[in-house]
């Protein structure tokens, strides 16, 4: 049986603000729900055939090698004959329409193929990284290639405190220097969404991603005030809605798992 194994590799210093992080995961390719996040992401696929779902009953797409997943507004599905092993770059909404142009929204069509935009530089990538031999070097391959793409040093960055600012675009906008009106252009013009849904799926990450989550002594009331919610029920109902599942649900599950994959039975 494989073993699951998740790892993540800080970005590139010199793509701070373009790059959050890369990552690698293997596991045995078991049917799961691939959870919103609020980056957009390159995936390459090392190993396994890959399918892909709107919904846990829908109509199956085969994966690429390689492709642009951008940011969802729900839970995506997958499964892979044989393991699966892949690893990926999560970009900054306004980093990868630099890098791509406009992408689709992620409203349940199939993502698009890296070729597509890149041609056959995105075989020339995914060999390099097969060819690596652990997860170090193929990190270092990943991170060099990355750096030497133009785009990504030439786009916007939009920094912010988001914990400071709670999930609030007109704090956000306060902070970063430009009125509500004029954010909300930013963003659609140089990212693809609103600040509100950034500020969101951001929120939900930061959820995931808490070791809280996982720990027994810790309560939703507990998460929900850290994160700014208004109470526990505000969470549950913003779990609900991004992920097709309870905060209570989701607890057991995240201990080998990514935070943004959850395994269905």
């Amino acid at each position: 049986m494989v073993e699951t194994r998740f790892t993540t590799c800080p970005a590139p210093p010199a793509l701070a603000g373009a790059v959050a992080e890369l990552w690698t995961f293997e596991h045995d390719g078991r049917f799961g729900a691939g959870l919103p996040k609020p980056y957009v992401e390159l995936v390459v696929s090392l190993a396994g055939t890959h399918w892909w779902r709107a919904r846990p009953d829908g109509a199956e797409h085969r994966y690429a090698d390689s492709w642009v997943t951008p940011i969802q507004d729900g839970p995506r599905y997958a499964r892979s004959m044989g393991r699966a092993h892949l690893i990926g770059a999560r970009l900054e909404p306004w980093a990868a329409v630099a890098m791509f142009g406009p992408l689709p929204r992620g409203n349940g069509t199939p993502p698009p193929r890296l070729a597509s935009f890149l041609g056959e530089e995105a075989e020339r990538l995914r060999a390099s990284l097969i060819d690596a031999g652990d997860d170090e070097e193929r990190f270092a391959r990943f991170s060099a290639w990355l750096e030497a793409q133009p785009a990504l040093h030439r786009a916007s960055r939009i920094r912010s405190d988001r914990q400071a600012t709670r999930g609030n675009a007109t704090a956000l906008a306060r902070e970063v220097g430009l009125s509500p009106r004029s954010l909300r252009r930013r963003f659609a013009t140089e990212a693809g969404l609103s600040p509100k849904q950034w500020l969101k799926l951001h929120r939900l990450d930061a959820v995931l991603r808490d070791p809280g989550l996982t720990d027994p002594e810790a309560t939703l009331a507990d998460l929900a005030y850290a994160h700014g919610y208004a109470d526990q029920a505000h969470l549950a109902r913003e779990m609900a809605r991004l992920t097709g599942s309870t905060a209570g649900a989701l607890r057991p599950t995240r201990a080998k798992s990514p935070p943004h994959f959850r395994p269905q039975d």
